[in-house]
């Protein structure tokens, strides 16, 4: 018998290809700015010059994702004396914010091809960790994350 995913579940398993889609965007324009660089061809204030850091960003924030994902995902079903709901919640949070940060930055100077496409998946990742956050702060207040009483030590 087969088992439906859940919306989460789903979004879940886009968000971590999408996170692997910007890892190799943002490895490869890094490694473009890196071979610029050492051509001694960049410009000291161009483009290359101002997005070094910010192509950085958006690498750390795949990297992040991938690890909260890792958290959020795998934890319940595999660890789950290790998994907090409001701990996930808020990593999820800020994993959001992360990418709305990363994304507008890295929009300022997108010239256009690879880091446009960075940019977009960037927002799209966004926008997926915004909604994953909403559905986990509304699960958290109807008290679905944290549980106390004498409900939650049974053996007391």
């Amino acid at each position: 018998m087969a088992t439906a995913l859940s919306y989460v579940s789903i979004a879940y398993i886009v968000a971590a290809v999408f996170a692997v889609i910007e890892l190799i965007l943002t490895a490869y324009t890094l490694t473009q700015i890196a071979q610029t660089v050492a051509s001694g061809t960049h410009r000291a204030f161009g483009y290359w010059g101002y997005s070094s850091p910010r192509v950085s960003f958006m690498l750390f924030n795949s990297v992040w994702t991938l690890l909260v994902l890792l958290y959020v995902a795998l934890t319940p079903l595999y660890m789950a004396s290790l998994h907090h709901k409001l701990a996930a919640t808020v990593l999820t949070t800020i994993t959001a914010i992360f990418w709305f940060a990363g994304s507008i930055a890295l929009a300022v100077v997108s010239g256009g091809g690879v880091v446009a496409a960075a940019v977009a998946f960037g927002f799209f990742l966004w926008a997926i960790f915004t909604g994953l956050a909403a559905l986990d702060l509304l699960e958290t207040r109807r008290g679905g994350g944290v549980k106390t009483g004498p409900a939650a030590n049974p053996g007391v």
